[in-house]
C-alpha cells in the first residue's frame, strides 16, 4: 500500500524542520560545531528510513518531532551529568547515544525514526 506524502512536503524540508525542532529543544544551549554535524546526520538517516518504509503522513511527521525532542532533552540531562550544562558537544551526543543504546537492550524503547527497536540487535 502506497502513503502519499504531503503536498507540501519534501524531504529537504523536513529535515530543516526537524532541524528547528531540535534548535528550539536545544533552548539557550549552545550546540558546538561538531555536535550540530552529528545532529544534522543522525536526522537525515531518520528521514531516509522515514522515505524508505513510506512513513511520511502527517501523524509519522509528528512522531518524528516528538521522539527528536525526547533526544534533544536526553541530551541535555547528559550534559549536566558530564558537567557541561551550558552548551551541547559530541561528548554528549555520544552519551545520549550510549544511555539509548542501554535503555533499548532492556525494553521495547525506541525514537523511530532516528532510534528503532531493531537497531540495538543489528548494531
Amino acid at each position: 500500500m502506497h502513503i502519499p506524502k504531503a503536498p507540501y512536503l519534501n524531504l529537504k524540508t523536513l529535515e530543516a524542520r526537524l532541524w528547528q525542532t531540535a534548535l528550539e529543544t536545544a533552548g539557550t544551549l549552545e550546540i558546538d560545531p561538531a555536535c550540530a554535524v552529528s545532529l544534522r546526520s543522525w536526522i537525515a538517516i531518520g528521514i531516509q528510513r522515514m522515505d524508505r518504509q513510506r512513513r511520511l503522513a502527517s501523524e509519522d511527521i509528528v512522531i518524528a518531532h516528538t521522539n527528536l525532542r525526547k533526544f534533544m532533552e536526553l541530551m541535555k540531562k547528559e550534559a549536566v551529568f558530564l558537567g557541561r550544562p551550558d552548551h551541547l558537544d559530541n561528548t554528549t551526543f555520544k552519551a545520549a547515544r550510549r544511555r539509548l543504546r542501554r535503555m533499548a537492550t532492556l525494553t521495547t524503547f525506541a525514537l523511530w525514526p532516528f532510534w528503532p527497536h531493531n537497531f540495538v540487535t543489528t548494531q
